[in-house]
């Protein structure tokens, strides 16, 4: 036999190999892929679901009427009185040294309210 026909009988028969080979892999990785997207759609539609629940539940807690309910029922608070609002620049504030703003600042409330009754009472019922 000539060398080049026996070339041309190898590449007959590699060939198709060749390309069945290559179709197995890609059908084999074509099914892979299908079924990683089908597990993503299907964690998608279990999110899109509890999604739905969770704001259902949303509207539900933030529901006015059962809100309000709640507001009465725990929360005890009177009305703010005209004496109980101050302008915060009208507090006198004198810093120590080593005093922290927040102290400072309690400390002079405390002491502004000593001279104010209806403050006076808001300050005890806060302690």
């Amino acid at each position: 036999m000539n060398s080049t026909k026996l070339a041309a009988l190898a590449l007959k028969i590699a060939l198709p190999c060749l390309l069945c080979f290559s179709y197995l892999v890609m059908t084999n990785m074509v099914q892979e892929l299908e079924s990683e997207l089908n597990s993503i759609n299907r964690g998608i539609e279990k999110d899109i679901k509890s999604i739905h629940v969770l704001k259902a539940e949303w509207s539900h807690l933030n529901n006015p009427s059962r809100l309000r309910k709640l507001v009465s029922k725990h929360i005890l608070l009177n009305q703010v009185q005209a004496e109980q609002i101050i302008n915060y620049s009208a507090l006198p504030f004198s810093y120590e040294d080593g005093e922290s703003r927040k102290i400072a600042a309690r400390k002079n409330i405390s002491n502004y309210a000593e001279h104010n009754k209806g403050l006076k009472k808001l300050t005890k019922a806060q302690r």
